[in-house]
């Protein structure tokens, strides 16, 4: 997909229901952010986490942004996602959306990225004493 070209519905969708099997497997609210950010992209991306969440230390979120004009790909997590998404996890789910991205493929390696993301963080019920979230996952394209 050509940088600034929108998602077709159809893959809208698919990275909707993508986001919703993530989150509802591991209870954890997953975020897709594609489009360029101004200024330092990874400071920009833990802005854009903390607008998420009420309570980062409490509330656990994930945000996958995503700047393909920019080369940049970072998986953020708030501290309490962290207990569960490893940075070695979220680490892996970026190399292989990069992988995926090279070739082209921006909504395959997202797909495949979620799904590791919340494998990852494991099913919901063994997250003693986290509680479920009511943010809405979205993805969006700007």
């Amino acid at each position: 997909m050509a940088t600034g070209e929108a998602f077709s519905a159809e893959q809208l969708e698919r990275l909707n229901r993508a986001l919703d099997q993530a989150q509802k497997h591991s209870g954890i609210p997953f975020t897709v952010r594609v489009g360029a950010l101004r200024g330092d992209v990874r400071l920009a991306a833990e802005r854009i986490l903390s607008t998420l969440v009420d309570n980062p230390d409490r509330d656990p979120a994930v945000l996958i942004v995503v700047s393909p004009g920019q080369c940049f790909v970072h998986v953020a997590t708030t501290p309490a996602a962290r207990k569960r998404v490893s940075n070695p996890a979220a680490g892996l789910a970026a190399l292989t959306m990069t992988s995926s991205f090279s070739l082209g493929d921006l909504v395959g390696g997202l797909l495949t990225g979620l799904r590791q993301l919340g494998e990852a963080a494991g099913p919901a019920a063994a997250a003693v004493g986290t509680r479920s979230s009511t943010t809405d996952s979205h993805a969006t394209h700007h």
